[in-house]
């Protein structure tokens, strides 16, 4: 079976009919056939500040192409560039899957012989196409399901769910609207169509991220025995896909991309326990994969939760996260496994101890990421007319990074947030703010030529700080970093220290 996504509508009656956004950059051809590609807006660099009262301004955007395709053999595409034609270097990623196009006439072909989530980059990231090999995800009987979208283009605003409740996307099916519930299980949301979160406007500050005054793609309260597979999530107007204080939850070959919005995190995990994310591909604009814990559910940890297979790109800030919100009394039994990371931002592997959680038994296990000289640095707003000025340089992108800043004293938007008496009485406990009992390991980078040699060591950093004079980070081991294929030493790696004793570091 190989078929793809026709976004298509059925109004002829209007003079104005809503017309589905397609691309003007590529043209591409699935086994000979053409199919339609589509656009979506995302982040045009990393350009960020604390919600202003108002949405980002789209000269800090643009637009990328995606064709959505769902195939169980092996396909062969050609892609034709109609805008960007002068190019010199194709990027065909995640690199780990080893596939080299060829340019053929005006065209780039290349064979897909795995399902999963793409990208295809022309000398920089500007202007990129996301291709989607998805698995087919079929719904042998429309009547068994609570609600099923057929193809076509849908107008559905917030749909909200509830116990023993799902939704099924056609792979035509285009739906411009989010998905909430609240104190409920057993719910399904899969399909081979789209999400988008397009219509909904945010209109409140950063803390209300954990309300649901906005509710970004998804949004689930207090649930058990979700399963979110194979539907794509776009333009959400928040934080992407959520769960505070659930349980149970497994996602399954998604697609969280055209993310471009503040605080437009990919998936946050608040809260929540016995959760598995596999064979996913996210792009965000802000954290890509957080855990978090908030005063609200802080009785209950953030535990068993295993992210594998995936393929990450993150635009501004942290690729696989603990934190900063860590209002527990522990996270454990975590693991991050067999990722590619596509742009690592600010930090891939992070903990951000922020509040008063014991972290431990994590493990970060073969992680590859991807450093390119032409990515932008990450530069702060500090004023509305402030224009971006962070081209020319390099992505300082740590690999590996512990800290636990006091968030409630040292971040601005938290200033108004009352204390935590659940964390204010864990003070006491040697553990409170700690880590310990982490491994990171088989971490492989590539790095373009310019890179390695404008940056040297610094293609590989590690970060400590402890900022809590009874709080010690211990019993972690960074075993097997590698560069371009070569084993570094710990002399190799750039390793940035406070309140860190090193006798509780291995690195071999």
């Amino acid at each position: 079976m190989v078929t793809y996504s026709q976004f298509k509508h059925d109004w002829i009656e209007p003079c104005y009919a809503f017309r589905v956004p397609m691309s003007k950059d590529y043209r591409v051809f699935l086994n000979g056939e053409e199919i339609p590609v589509y656009s979506c807006r995302v982040s045009a660099y990393p350009f960020n500040t604390v919600w202003p009262g108002h949405q980002r301004y789209l000269d800090q955007t643009e637009l990328a192409s995606y064709v959505n395709i769902i195939s169980d053999q092996e396909v062969t595409l050609q892609v034709q560039p109609l805008t960007k034609t002068a190019y010199e270097k194709i990027m065909l990623k995640p690199y780990s899957k080893g596939i080299t196009p060829k340019k053929v006439g005006d065209k780039i072909e290349f064979t897909l012989k795995e399902n999963g989530g793409y990208v295809l980059e022309l000398d920089d990231y500007h202007g990129f196409l996301y291709i989607f090999n998805n698995k087919p995800v079929v719904l042998e009987d429309p009547k068994k399901v609570t609600y099923y979208f057929d193809k076509g283009v849908h107008f559905v605003g917030r749909l909200q769910l509830r116990s023993n409740e799902s939704v099924y996307l056609d792979k035509d099916a285009l739906v411009y609207g989010c998905v909430y519930a609240e104190n409920a299980e057993n719910i399904h949301v899969y399909g081979n169509g789209v999400f988008d979160d397009g219509a909904e406007e945010r209109v409140c500050d950063y803390n209300n991220c954990f309300e649901p005054f906005t509710n970004g793609n998804i949004k689930f309260y207090d649930c058990k025995n979700i399963k979110l597979e194979g539907v794509g999530f776009a333009n959400s107007a928040i934080w992407c896909v959520n769960f505070f204080h659930c349980e149970n939850v497994e996602i399954d070959g998604i697609k969280v991309f055209g993310q471009w919005r503040y605080n437009s995190d990919g998936i946050d995990i608040v809260n929540t326990k016995k959760v598995k994310i596999k064979d996913s591909f996210i792009h965000s604009f802000d954290d890509v994969i957080s855990l978090k814990g908030i005063d609200r559910y802080a009785e209950s940890d953030v535990c068993d939760v295993s992210v594998y297979n995936c393929v990450l790109w993150c635009d501004w800030n942290k690729v696989l996260e603990l934190g900063l919100e860590s209002v527990c009394k522990e996270y454990k039994n975590i693991t991050f496994k067999n990722c590619d990371v596509l742009r690592g931002s600010l930090c891939v592997c992070d903990i951000q101890n922020g509040d008063c959680a014991e972290m431990h038994d994590i493990t970060f296990e073969d992680i590859r990421i991807e450093l390119e000289s032409f990515y932008t640095t990450l530069v702060y707003q500090m004023f509305d007319q402030m224009k971006y000025d962070g081209y020319g340089e390099i992505e300082p992108t740590s690999i590996f990074s512990i800290t636990n800043p006091r968030y409630r004293d040292e971040v601005e938007v938290y200033k108004d947030v009352s204390s935590s008496i659940f964390c204010s009485n864990m003070k006491k406990d040697e553990n409170y703010a700690s880590a310990h009992d982490i491994l990171v390991k088989d971490i492989c980078i590539y790095a373009d030529e310019k890179v390695v040699k404008e940056r040297g060591k610094g293609c590989a950093k590690i970060q400590f700080v402890n900022k809590i004079a009874t709080t010690k980070f211990r019993n972690i081991v960074i075993d097997n970093v590698m560069l371009n294929g070569k084993k570094l030493s710990k002399e190799d790696i750039v390793i940035e220290a406070e309140n860190f004793d090193l006798k509780n570091l291995t690195i071999k």
